[in-house]
């Protein structure tokens, strides 16, 4: 019987500083995936997409032009390879040539239906929540035995 009451006490003892590291570590995550995607979103929804590769095309008077080619994931997982438009007269400037976001699968706001402003709702939440489990943390601390 004082066995069980031990090991009890024990485990009430301990149970501050493992919830006090559980609330940090999801904390610590929920923030960071939040500012990650936040950025990623601004960056797409700004820049665009970028070009992957090039391909070269002749001329009938040989002179060579380079399209760049842009690739980007769907939404279902799947690569898409979009060649642009415009030519460029050599292979450094086509991979340098920036696209916007035009179809559905391509602009980090396609989820959202209502407004593009609520593109950012999700990651915002996502670090409001990691804030929930920082005070989570410092309440556990403050339960810890002195």
């Amino acid at each position: 019987m004082f066995l069980a009451a031990t090991i009890q006490t024990k485990i009430l003892n301990l149970l501050p500083q493992v919830l006090t590291y559980v609330f940090f570590c999801v904390a610590l995550i929920s923030i960071l995936r939040g500012i990650r995607m936040l950025s990623k979103r601004y960056r797409m929804k700004h820049e665009g997409l970028h070009a992957s590769c090039v391909v070269c095309h002749q001329k009938m008077n040989g002179q060579s032009v380079y399209f760049p080619v842009f690739s980007y994931t769907g939404a279902n997982g799947q690569l898409f390879d979009i060649m642009g438009e415009d030519p460029f007269d050599s292979e450094e400037e086509a991979l340098k040539a920036h696209r916007p976001p035009v179809y559905a699968d391509e602009r980090p706001d396609a989820a959202q239906e209502l407004s593009s402003g609520l593109m950012y709702a999700r990651p915002v939440m996502l670090m409001l929540l990691g804030c929930v489990f920082l005070g989570c943390m410092v309440l556990a601390m403050s339960m810890l035995p002195k």
